[in-house]
């Protein structure tokens, strides 16, 4: 992913986003084709560095081992041009974090029941003893267990940290109404980069002087 030092999404933000990780999109290689594979997934963040979930064993990449890539979006919005000075062109806001990994496959049935359980205490209140030990064997019967272990992070927050004050203010100003998240984002990450980045010029022109 192409990451300008400015768009760099806080660290202390990035584990953040991991430990609330809802979704994303695992993308692997055929190795036979070579063509890309992408899948949407449910998954769960387990032991500092590992994402698991579950896919249909008839899914190719129920098939496909070694590198991955899994995409994580957070939210995006247009950023209109009237809301920057003239002679600025439209953009877009958004965050983004591309985790580069090994995927594993796991067939063992106990193992893809845990896969479930560890998706489950994200989104449900049930467990998998809520439902009948048939049910759970047709269901791995179905299904392939996915590991997959972080080995490379990059975090993407493109919220015009590039602009001036003013012009951030008066995005987040327009933000609010239609994506508040963003917006609040704005704040949190923009507003105190854009501060540092003008104490720096301060101090830069002060020992000039």
């Amino acid at each position: 992913m192409y990451l300008r030092d400015h768009f760099r999404t806080p660290e202390v933000d990035v584990q953040t986003m991991l430990n609330e990780i809802r979704a994303g999109t695992l993308v692997t290689v055929d190795p036979e084709t070579r063509r890309p594979e992408a899948s949407f997934l449910p998954w769960a963040f387990v032991n500092g560095d590992t994402l698991t979930s579950h896919i249909g064993i008839i899914n190719p990449q129920a098939r496909h081992e070694g590198e991955a890539l899994v995409i994580l979006m957070g939210k995006d919005a247009y950023v209109s041009e009237e809301w920057m000075k003239p002679g600025s062109v439209p953009s877009w806001n958004y965050e983004t974090i591309h985790l580069y990994g090994r995927l594993t496959i796991h067939t063992d049935p106990e193992w893809i029941i845990r896969s479930f359980e560890d998706v489950m205490q994200r989104f449900s209140r049930k467990t998998h003893a809520d439902y009948s030990r048939e049910y759970l064997e047709q269901q791995t019967r179905a299904s392939v267990g996915v590991e997959f272990t972080i080995t490379e992070i990059q975090a993407k927050s493109k919220l015009s940290q590039n602009r001036a004050e003013s012009e951030v203010r008066t995005i987040i100003e327009n933000l609010e109404p239609t994506c508040p998240h963003l917006a609040q984002r704005m704040r949190e990450v923009s507003l105190p980069h854009i501060a540092d980045r003008q104490a720096r010029i301060d101090q830069a022109r002060s020992t000039i002087q």
